[in-house]
């Protein structure tokens, strides 16, 4: 699914040359490559039947249709004919309240990207298909006990299809997603499991408000950013040798591989885990000249695993040493790749109605980095957007002589990256005084 992932975010560069007839690359503007936006909306699921002990039976009942808000943080790219993505879950409204059972669905979106063959336009209907990496977890609630576990379907991709018309700075959108492993293995208890099936489908609708951020206040950095081949070196008209940099943004972590140690010892709860939400912090140099960029990445990912009376807990603490490569720039979308390695140090917890115990791990774990930076302005930005991924194919803990695989990949959403000494260069060219 990487694979498949990777090559949407570098085909539609190649789709947008193909489509789009109506405007060739000369007339597109490096500095309308990109809008961002933020969405409002939410998804509308339907109804769908679950299934509790009544007595030493299965018996099987409706869970309501709900509706899950959601805020999204996105851009329109390649002159509107692209969208990327991250999505944040806000609650869950259940159509209808039940005295007895009670349920949690929630679609997270790590990152999505859409096509529009046609350019996102106001006053114009505009249809688009897409795919967002997402995860989708499941919890099931008999009243009054509610320590059931929650399941998790990560790193899938959803497909998803849809339009948009816009107005001014707003557009309005209606969509479907489609949900392709909606089926469950749901622990009845710890020891018996039935199948339950989730929607496979889900309607969104979502208000967007969308702003220009790309342009400079001076006309005439406009005119040079503006000037800049479509494909060209990142390092073009680069004048500094290099420039240090702080970054920070949020970030999730999936493993990729399953848990034999689970599998085993602990078959109700999840054998694969996504970490809550954390803050990766950076601190790096940038050779211009050189293309390429080094940094040190501060992490604390924890993991948390809960049902019928047991709890694991993973407290991760990491700092990566990492080196990247910038491959080209596509119009002040710029992507790289490079080599990272990491030390970790690891807290496992695990809290049963039996014992507790601790265990705790120290290990260097090597890494590959991919990503990429929005840079309107090349070297000559000093506050950016950066994604990127690390992937820890190595990454695992021995438990009991059994594994507990991670094979981990971290995804760092939105980075905001800043420049120092490039914030002070603009600061003298007009006029002040540092």
């Amino acid at each position: 699914m990487m694979k498949q992932f990777l090559l949407l975010i570098f085909f539609i560069p190649c789709s947008i040359n193909l489509s789009g007839q109506e405007n060739t690359l000369a007339s597109k503007k490096r500095l309308d490559f990109a809008k961002t936006y933020f969405e409002l909306g939410g998804n509308l699921f339907p109804s769908f039947t679950g299934k509790r002990f009544l007595g030493n039976s299965i018996t099987t009942f409706e869970h309501p249709g709900s509706f899950n808000p959601y805020l999204n943080w996105g851009g329109f790219h390649f002159w509107g004919h692209a969208e990327f993505y991250v999505s944040f879950p806000l609650t869950q409204l259940n159509l209808k309240r039940k005295a007895e059972t009670d349920f949690q669905l929630t679609h997270y979106v790590a990152t999505g990207a859409r096509f529009l063959p046609w350019a996102f336009e106001e006053k114009k209907i505009r249809p688009y298909i897409g795919f967002s990496w997402s995860a989708l977890d499941f919890k099931q609630i008999i009243k009054p006990n509610e320590d059931q576990p929650t399941l998790s379907k990560d790193f899938m991709l959803v497909p998803d299809i849809g339009f948009l018309y816009g107005y001014k700075d707003f557009a309005i959108r209606i969509g479907v997603n489609y949900f392709h492993s909606n089926a469950w293995q749901y622990p009845m208890s710890k020891t018996e499991f039935e199948e339950i099936s989730t929607p496979k489908f889900n309607l969104q609708v979502g208000l967007v408000y969308s702003f220009e951020s790309s342009h400079d206040k001076n006309p005439e950095t406009n005119k040079k950013w503006n000037s800049y081949p479509t494909v060209s070196r990142l390092s073009l008209d680069a004048t500094r040798f290099g420039d240090f940099f702080v970054g920070i943004g949020p970030s999730v972590s999936f493993s990729l591989a399953k848990s034999e140690y689970n599998k085993s010892d602990f078959p109700y709860l999840n054998d694969k885990l996504s970490s809550s939400t954390y803050y990766d912090i950076a601190l790096g140099y940038q050779f211009n000249k050189a293309n390429l960029f080094s940094a040190l990445s501060f992490r604390n990912p924890r993991y948390e695993n809960t049902g019928y009376g047991t709890k694991q807990t993973i407290q991760k603490t990491s700092l990566a040493f990492e080196v990247s490569k910038f491959l080209t720039d596509y119009s002040g979308f710029v992507p790289y790749i490079g080599l990272n390695i990491a030390y970790d140090h690891i807290q496992y917890s695990e809290n049963t109605n039996d014992a507790d115990r601790k265990l705790t791990f120290r290990k260097v774990e090597p890494g590959i980095t991919v990503g990429w930076d929005i840079l309107p302005g090349k070297t000559e930005e000093y506050l950016i957007l950066r994604t990127n991924l690390r992937w820890y194919p190595l990454s695992s803990l021995d438990i009991d002589n059994k594994s507990f695989d991670f094979s981990q990949l971290e995804y760092n959403l939105i980075q905001v990256v800043f420049y120092p000494g490039r914030f002070l260069k603009s600061r003298h060219k007009i006029g002040f005084n540092w």
